[in-house]
């Protein structure tokens, strides 16, 4: 008889299985009733099956009562084992799209004096633009995708008033977000935080006083994200591109 070469014990290898990802396999040597032996892979046991694989890389269910009670025994106690390890869990396939949007506005008039003293009434229009990142997430994989959550920095730009062209740097704020669970071959949708972008207009024939520019603004210039499942980062990506090289992500 040959145990690694072929299987020539037909009782031992009644069906072929095609496609079987394998998880926690272990060698053994399986004796059936009639003490005929071959040693293979033991991939699992599920209800009074066990499923192997030979050397050769084939796949075979054989009925535990085939096997020797000895063996049926050791397979039985070796399945209740694996069942109180903890499964790993499925790779992620996540698809997410951001999109830059405004959603909301709102606008104040002021009152200014003038350097010569006069009031001008309404003078001033200070807008206010709440802007932030529309999100689509997709699952594309075959499982539910639980225990989300979305961590996030969004970044603003500064154009001072007085400096024609100048730019402040970069300012960043992080967010938090738990995300509701997604089904297979579902999506999910949710808006970020937002960034208040403030633009100052002097109206009528006012300009600022030192720079003749009558706008100065604040605007949001940038994402970094990042989505976990449990502790685990299934996808991060960053708006515009080159945003991970110039910045980094800040220590917990």
């Amino acid at each position: 008889m040959k145990t690694r070469s072929g299987c020539h014990v037909r009782s031992l290898c009644l069906v072929l299985v095609a496609s079987v990802v394998i998880v926690r396999a272990e060698l053994r040597t399986l004796t059936d009733t009639q003490g005929r032996s071959i040693q293979a892979d033991v991939v699992e046991v599920h209800g009074d099956q066990v499923k192997i694989r030979r050397d050769d890389g084939q796949f075979f269910n054989l009925p535990l009562e085939k096997l020797s009670p000895g063996d049926q025994t050791e397979l039985k106690a070796w399945a209740a084992r694996e069942a109180t390890k903890p499964k790993a869990a499925a790779p992620a396939s996540l698809d997410v799209q951001m999109s830059r949007a405004k959603f909301g506005t709102e606008k104040i008039d002021k009152d200014i004096i003038l350097t010569s003293g006069e009031l001008v009434k309404k003078g001033q229009t200070i807008t206010e633009e709440k802007w932030g990142y529309g999100v689509i997430l997709t699952n594309q994989g075959n499982e539910p995708l639980h225990d989300l959550r979305a961590e996030y920095l969004l970044f603003a730009t500064i154009d001072d008033l007085h400096t024609e062209g100048k730019k402040e740097g970069l300012r960043r704020k992080a967010y938090r977000a738990k995300l509701e669970n997604i089904d297979a071959k579902g999506r999910l949708d949710f808006r970020t935080e937002t960034v208040s972008a403030f633009k100052t207009k002097y109206n009528g024939n006012i300009v600022s006083a030192k720079t003749g520019d009558n706008t100065s603004r604040e605007t949001l210039y940038g994402i970094w994200l990042r989505v976990y499942r449990g502790d685990e980062l299934i996808y991060e990506n960053a708006l515009p591109d080159g945003l991970r090289k110039k910045e980094t992500w800040p220590k917990d």
